[in-house]
């Protein structure tokens, strides 16, 4: 008894399909068992196969057996019979329900395996997964034309409900766009296996938000090797601590590009608040909404000089050429642009082919003020964070020699930081004052009119929603100050989460950034764009071409009306390439911070004091007038159509 109980645990335990096999074997026996009752005592003669199919449909359907007639013997027989079919079939029907439950309980913790092909993987969770959704929406269906379905395959060790319901309620997703959450740990090979990221086109990998952030990077590249699921794209992921940058490239292998969050951060940061505007160049070029940039053969342009062909160009921006397999943004206006060259424009669309300009370039409103030495700035630091070290590293590289950086913040890190970084810098000299910048007394005495620029960093020892609090009440202060005394200084803020934007919008800062934003975006086009990394690698090394917005009266007269095509002449003329301008007079009303990417070359613009140029160019970040000047020189002619003609 003991043995035939202990096969009857077993066979439970085998699960549902192993009941449902043992209730199929009792209802074959009772059929037997009625037929055998049929033959027997049933008042009329019938065969076997008429008894054995009278036997099942009285154990399938317990009401047959009303219809019956015949002996006690007989009657009793059905009547067991009917009853057992009873017992089976109501266990049968609980044992389905069971087992859809399971299943559907399963479904719901995310574990089944995604069926995709070309979709996107996103390993981890944070609050960059929805500005990853958001941008890949515009990309992707942007892409497809609206044909076809794109698919975004997300892996966190976070409820599958809780994930799908957060996306449902930050970001509005195309019906054409869709999103497969899956529970699971993006450092578990077995977990990582789950999304299929051997036949995604893209794998992302995100930081965590706490200090071992880089260490999960690394692990979760570890496992996409480990699961033998290397992604046959682009794999992209973001590490914080420089130190860990050789440990993750190993980790990611050949075609890992690993981003150095920290220092990207603070470059862009530096020079934002030196130039306050161009966090939005910045999001414009790297989102994928309005100008991108992309590849083209030359056609009829092959042959002609890159700097000649510059202002020619009516709907697109010339920035740059591919040459053989090398990216090179603003070469020498004498380079000639060969067969097999590839330009790199800024456009609007993909689809964009150049299309000549009938503005002409006047060289009389081209200006030639003298160039200036440069001039020494000053920069106030409230707050501290772990770009700190990599923002003063930053302002020695691109202020002139002489200028002074004064670090004001209760951070500790930046106390045991101070002697080497003091000692480590070149060009500028380098404070720093212990206090808390939320104090209207603290920013009160520290004479802030007396500085050039004003930046404020998140503190991220705090959660983001602390921080931003922190971070608005001491932007607040300054702002007040400055009113009340009229100073003119640029002022440029950080914020950690992108949903305070709006809050800091409404305080009229010169510029904001959202300290993981930029480097998201980096990522995102990146993972989209393969071709594309080696334009951003420029714009964001040291030693590569910048973007820069430079006043406007360096370039042409102000208050006379200008077209663009000799805004771009002018910036040619300083070796440099214009990608836009901005308006001052719009630089808070307007949206985009009064700035204009790719403009028509035709177009017709009068700049005033305040206004700027934006432009790409090489070397260090300089300061006003700080720039080689053009030659003045008669009004040409630029535009010529595909037949020689005037465009």
């Amino acid at each position: 008894m003991r043995r035939l109980r202990y096969g009857f645990d077993n066979l439970v335990a085998r699960g549902t399909w192993a009941m449902i096999g043992l209730l199929a074997v009792a209802a074959l026996a009772m059929t037997v068992v009625g037929a055998t009752a049929v033959l027997a005592l049933a008042p009329g003669a019938t065969d076997l196969p008429s008894a054995l199919w009278s036997g099942l449909m009285r154990t399938m359907s317990p009401g047959m057996v009303t219809q019956d007639s015949g002996s006690p013997a007989f009657l009793g027989s059905m009547l067991v019979l009917a009853l057992t079919g009873i017992v089976i079939f109501s266990t049968l029907i609980g044992l389905i329900k069971t087992g859809l439950d399971h299943k559907l309980a399963s479904l719901r913790k995310g574990r089944s395996l995604v069926i995709e092909r070309d979709h996107t993987v996103v390993l981890g969770w944070s609050e960059q997964v929805f500005l990853i959704l958001s941008e890949l929406s515009v990309a992707r269906v942007g892409r497809s034309g609206g044909r076809g379905r794109t698919c975004v395959a997300i892996l966190a060790d976070k409820d599958r409900v809780s994930m799908e319901e957060a996306i449902r309620d930050r970001v509005a997703l195309p019906r054409r766009l869709r999103v497969v959450c899956r529970t699971g740990s993006p450092t578990d090979p077995a977990d990582v296996a789950i999304v299929n990221p051997g036949r995604a086109r893209a794998v992302i990998v995100l930081g965590s938000e706490d200090a071992d952030s880089d260490a999960r990077t690394i692990k979760s590249l570890l496992a996409l090797d480990a699961a033998g699921v290397r992604p046959r794209g682009r794999l992209v992921a973001g590490i914080r601590d420089p130190d860990n940058l050789i440990a993750a490239r190993l980790a990611g292998g050949g075609n890992a590009l690993i981003v150095d969050v920290d220092e990207v951060s603070a470059r862009v940061m530096v020079q934002t608040c030196l130039h306050a505007g161009l966090s939005t160049v910045y999001n414009d070029l790297l989102g994928f909404q309005g100008n991108e940039i992309y590849y083209r053969q030359p056609g009829e342009l092959t042959g002609e000089r890159f700097g000649d062909v510059l202002p020619t160009l009516e709907n697109c921006s010339l920035i740059g050429l591919e040459r053989e397999g090398r990216v090179l943004l603003n070469p020498p206006g004498e380079t000639a642009i060969d067969a097999g060259d590839r330009l790199i424009l800024l456009a609007d669309t993909e689809g964009t082919k150049p299309v000549r300009t009938s503005a002409g370039v006047d060289g009389e409103m081209i200006v030639a003020t003298g160039a200036h030495a440069p001039v020494a700035r000053r920069v106030l630091v409230l707050g501290w964070n772990d770009c700190g070290a990599a923002i003063v590293t930053e302002f020695d590289r691109y202020i002139p020699r002489g200028s002074q950086v004064k670090i004001v913040t209760n951070d500790s890190r930046m106390t045991s930081q101070a002697a080497a970084l003091s000692a480590g810098v070149a060009r500028l000299t380098l404070t720093h004052e212990a206090g808390d910048i939320t104090r209207y007394r603290t920013l009160e005495a520290l004479n802030i009119g007396a500085y050039d620029h004003v930046l404020i960093l998140a503190d991220d020892r705090l959660s983001p929603h602390v921080a931003d609090s922190r971070t608005l009440l001491t932007l607040l202060h300054v702002r007040e100050m400055s009113r009340s005394n009229g100073w003119r200084h640029t002022l440029v803020t950080e914020i950690a989460k992108d949903r305070d934007r709006r809050l800091v919008e409404v305080t009229e800062v010169d510029d904001f950034i959202v300290s993981s934003k930029i480097t998201s975006l980096l990522m995102i086009q990146v993972a989209e764009n393969p071709r594309r990394h080696d334009v951003f690698t420029d714009l964001f090394d040291a030693g590569g071409q910048e973007i820069y917005i430079r006043p406007a009266d360096a370039y042409v007269r102000l208050s006379v009306p200008v077209d663009y095509a000799t805004v771009v002449a002018a910036a040619q003329a300083y070796g440099e390439v214009a990608l836009g301008y901005r308006m001052d007079c719009t630089a808070t009303a307007h949206s985009g911070g009064g700035i204009v990417l790719n403009p028509p070359k035709s177009r017709r613009l009068t700049f005033e004091p305040g206004d700027s140029v934006i432009v790409l160019a090489g070397g260090a970040l300089r300061q006003t007038g700080d720039i080689p000047l053009p030659v003045a020189q008669g009004r040409t002619a630029q535009g010529r159509s595909p037949t020689g003609g005037n465009a």
